[in-house]
């Protein structure tokens, strides 16, 4: 508590605090002197104090003596089942990476139509989806299912439709989450997809998309920011970038899914979930 005094404390807000108090005791002397003398020789004194601080709080601005700092209030690496249930949220939103089932997979098999088809019914079973890109969605998802209540998830569109998007197979990742993995929430994707035609678009989509979400969560579901978080390690370069910002609240926290890498820089079965938590502050240069 007392360190987030200090941080907020700054310097040019005391001044300028200092300045408008003066200047409220100034105006009540001067209105008492017009119409009697009594006070009358406290006038110079404030004055003097008003000018001196006016002039410290101008100089500060026009120096601009403070820089945008980060405040790193935890980072939280959930290993096992109870650190898990003790950092669980009641809300989640979470990118869905376009599927892509990994080398040994018998999905591969599968045209890209069929993936889709099957995807769309929420026939999982043959996609295989602990064997693809989409695995750390599902352990970012599994991690809060104990406490989860609402988990968006946001799916990538076209406007061309040779490139679907990732919003296909949304349908059959919430089957196997709610089936195979027991998660008990309900999960909102019509309307949250981000189409992705260039990386400007896609930023500023994902920006205006995550504060939207984030607001539609303390108005209507009734979730404090506090009991919320923003997993960024899907989606496209620009994705993760707009959701992060999004997320510059101190009640905001954010999570990836980490993991261990092979020879080749591959990842390995060894995925855990880190919950970071920081806001920015003014820090003097």
């Amino acid at each position: 508590m007392l360190r987030r005094i200090k941080r907020t404390m700054q310097i040019g807000q005391l001044i300028a605090g200092v300045a408008g108090l003066t200047f409220g005791l100034l105006v009540d002397l001067l209105s008492g002197w017009l119409q009697s003398s009594q006070g009358s020789q406290l006038v110079p004194v404030v004055i003097a104090v008003f000018v001196v601080a006016l002039l410290i709080s101008i100089w500060l601005w026009w120096t601009k003596p403070e820089r945008i700092g980060l405040a790193v209030e935890h980072v939280r690496t959930l290993r096992n089942d109870r650190e898990k249930k003790q950092n669980a949220k009641q809300g989640l939103v979470a990118f869905v990476s376009l599927y892509n089932p990994s080398g040994d997979s018998k999905a591969q098999e599968l045209s890209i139509p069929e993936r889709q088809e099957l995807a769309q019914v929420g026939q999982y079973a043959r996609l295989d989806l602990l064997n693809s890109n989409l695995a750390p969605l599902i352990d970012a998802v599994v991690t809060h299912a104990s406490r989860l209540e609402h988990c968006w998830l946001i799916g990538t569109t076209s406007s061309t439709s040779d490139k679907a998007g990732s919003f296909v197979y949304i349908p059959a990742i919430v089957q196997y989450l709610k089936q195979e993995c027991g998660v008990n929430c309900e999960f909102h994707y019509e309307g949250y997809s981000i189409p992705v035609d260039d990386d400007v678009s896609v930023f500023e989509r994902t920006l205006e998309l995550v504060g939207q979400v984030f607001e539609e969560a303390g108005t209507d579901k009734k979730i404090a920011g506090a009991n919320m978080v923003a997993d960024f390690t899907g989606g496209f370069r620009s994705m993760p970038l707009g959701m992060i910002l999004a997320c510059l609240d101190k009640d905001r926290d954010i999570q990836m899914i980490g993991t261990h890498y092979d020879e080749y820089g591959k990842w390995t079965n060894n995925r855990f979930p880190i919950i970071f938590g920081f806001e920015p502050v003014f820090r003097p240069k």
